[in-house]
């Protein structure tokens, strides 16, 4: 019930944000390149460097409002899937199973909330830049335990009673972006703000985006 809330809630602040204004609506298409940041282990104990990167995408709508004739808000809402792995085998349960590199996968919405500056950079040549906050509720993950002998013995569910992820993260968005008439490819960095991991652990993830959005 909390998930489905939580769903509710992030289209409804969208729409009601799309709805003040009447500029241009834009369908958008990326593709993700997760980079999660290494595991903190409390303390002064150090860092693990436990995943490697891994790939994603979404698909989804987004609002230009423009503010004048150079800055602009836009609020966008996204499906996205991202994925990757882990950097070694790991171990699980009291019976010392090993399974090698597992990979994890999240299916979920995205919010991106930036404001932005448009300029030509020479004649006939337009960019833009904008930042913001960009926050994610993943209503689906999974660890992919390859080997279906050691399914059973590991919490599968990333979001579960015995899950070791939370379903919420925040964002920074800083992006780079070419307009070509109606549309725009953009560069896009996000930098994690909020620990993802449940109990003592931290972990952040961040991405590189390549997007693509076509205005109507």
């Amino acid at each position: 019930m909390k998930k489905i809330l939580v769903i509710i809630a992030f289209v409804a602040t969208a729409f009601s944000v799309f709805a003040q204004g009447y500029n241009s609506w834009g369908i958008r298409a990326a593709f993700d390149i997760n980079m999660p940041g290494k595991v903190g282990l409390g303390g002064n104990d150090g860092k693990l460097d436990d995943f490697r990167m891994g790939y994603g995408g979404s698909i989804g709508a987004a609002y230009s409002y423009w503010l004048s004739d150079s800055f602009f808000f836009e609020p966008a809402l996204s499906l996205f899937y991202d994925s990757y792995s882990y950097n070694d085998n790991i171990v699980i349960g009291e019976s010392m199973e090993v399974s090698k590199g597992p990979s994890l996968y999240k299916l979920g919405l995205r919010l991106p909330l930036v404001i932005g500056y448009s300029y030509y950079l020479v004649d006939s040549f337009p960019m833009r830049v904008f930042t913001g906050p960009e926050l994610s509720y993943a209503f689906a993950g999974k660890v992919n335990v390859k080997d279906k002998a050691l399914q059973d013995l590991i919490e599968t569910d990333l979001f579960g009673k015995n899950g070791f992820m939370k379903p919420l993260d925040c964002a920074w968005k800083i992006g780079l972006g070419i307009d070509f008439d109606l549309a725009t490819v953009c560069v896009e960095a996000a930098l994690g703000l909020t620990d993802v991991y449940k109990g003592p652990f931290t972990l952040r993830e961040n991405r590189v985006t390549i997007s693509l959005t076509h205005y109507f």
